[in-house]
């Protein structure tokens, strides 16, 4: 945090004695804008009475009772670091990390509201058994009691592997770690999370394509893109702040945005060429690209001679998909792919960058294995501004799947 230390002195005690006060103690910015409207005050009335008025240690109060905490957002994949502010164990308020790398010092709504999490009006603050068709309030001990002896008499009557144990991407590692232990030693290996139908695919279709399936860059990078080419994505409403990232390519390198999506989204909203497809026909989509890629002669030879393999048996797949082809299947003109294939080919490198949009389909496997190949053919991989740049729904997917609760 900013600080601002001074040894000045008073000259007139008697008008300014608050001033001499705060003038002496290390004052963080919010504590001295908290603390600054009842210095004004008090100054006031110091000056309306003549020096009656009994002095307001202000800032040095509110520097004292604020213990400022650092956290994580858990409403998308950005993971904006959220510095909360807590006093008497109370969370009473909270701004962005300044210093992170990943928020940049900005929240987005979802972000500014996260605190509500905790102080909700509609949050459960304690544990809850409907009797009745009414909600009654029972103590924590009962609540565990209660459950576990359920559990129990479920195990003992049905086996452990009666039981399915969900687990979430809003769980730190350790947390992770815990769930799926906690499943271990109930018995079971019936232990998933929300990762099986949102980024399954995504693990699959990468981890088929160099061995590990996770984003390659990171957000930071895609600050060195040339070109940015979203699908299946609307990060301007899904991980808002995430599109600063984007949008800093945009101004400092003039990298051309391209979104393809069935919808105009806030996210097309900023394209520089905005590509509208039928929805599930993302692999003849970039099959199309690809077409012209190819049949110009725009493909990274020797990055696919010396670091690829079976691009030959791509060529022969992707020879069958015409821009006529492309056309009748994903309604896609073959002379926007060209220009689209054309801008990619001349902006390198660039990145690829999905969501959901591409995932959660009963061909996202084969949709997510597309959208790599295409970087394959273009050199985008293992360089800084390129490869694949998946914007996942909560911010650890990642870990919580890589500790072993997928």
């Amino acid at each position: 945090m900013l600080r601002k230390k001074t040894n000045g002195v008073a000259r007139r005690p008697q008008r300014t004695s608050i001033l001499s006060e705060v003038a002496q103690t290390s004052v963080d910015r919010r504590a001295f804008l908290r603390g600054s409207g009842l210095a004004i005050g008090g100054l006031a009335a110091v000056a309306a009475t003549g020096g009656t008025v009994q002095k307001a240690n202000a800032a040095s109060t509110a520097a004292g009772a604020v213990d400022l905490r650092k956290s994580v957002c858990t409403h998308c994949s950005v993971g904006c670091t959220v510095i909360a502010e807590v006093q008497d164990g109370v969370w009473t308020g909270q701004e962005p990390g300044w210093d992170s790398p990943f928020n940049l010092g900005a929240h987005c709504a979802k972000g500014a509201s996260v605190r509500e999490h905790a102080h909700g009006e509609r949050r459960l603050k304690y544990p809850m058994k409907k009797e009745g068709g009414e909600w009654k309030r029972i103590s924590w001990e009962e609540a565990i009691n209660e459950i576990g002896d359920g559990m129990m008499s479920i195990r003992e009557e049905s086996g452990p592997d009666s039981v399915y144990w969900l687990g979430s991407a809003k769980h730190s590692n350790e947390q992770a770690y815990l769930f799926r232990k906690f499943a271990g030693y109930w018995g079971t290996n019936n232990v998933d999370h929300q990762a099986r139908i949102c980024h399954s695919t995504t693990v699959a279709g990468v981890a088929n394509t160099w061995g590990y399936g996770a984003m390659t860059n990171s957000y930071n990078d895609i600050h060195n893109s040339k070109a940015i080419f979203i699908i299946g994505g609307n990060p301007a409403e899904a991980h808002p702040v995430s599109l600063l990232h984007v949008l800093r390519a945009k101004e400092q390198n003039n990298a051309p945005l391209i979104v393809c999506d069935p919808r105009f989204t806030r996210t097309a909203a900023h394209a520089d060429e905005y590509v509208r497809f039928r929805p599930g026909t993302d692999v003849a989509l970039i099959w199309g690209i690809l077409w012209h890629i190819f049949d110009n002669g725009w493909e990274d030879k020797e990055f696919i001679r010396t670091r690829v393999w079976g691009m030959d048996q791509i060529r022969e797949e992707v020879a069958n998909w015409t821009p006529e082809e492309v056309e009748r299947v994903t309604g896609t003109p073959g002379s926007q792919l060209k220009r689209v294939a054309r801008t990619m080919a001349n902006n390198r490198p660039g990145t690829v960058i999905w969501c959901m949009g591409g995932t959660q389909h009963t061909n996202g496997n084969n949709n997510t294995r597309a959208y790599c190949i295409l970087q394959l053919a273009l050199g985008n991989m293992g360089t800084s501004g390129g490869g694949t740049n998946i914007f996942r729904g909560h911010d650890n997917v990642q870990g919580a799947t890589d500790l072993g609760v997928l």
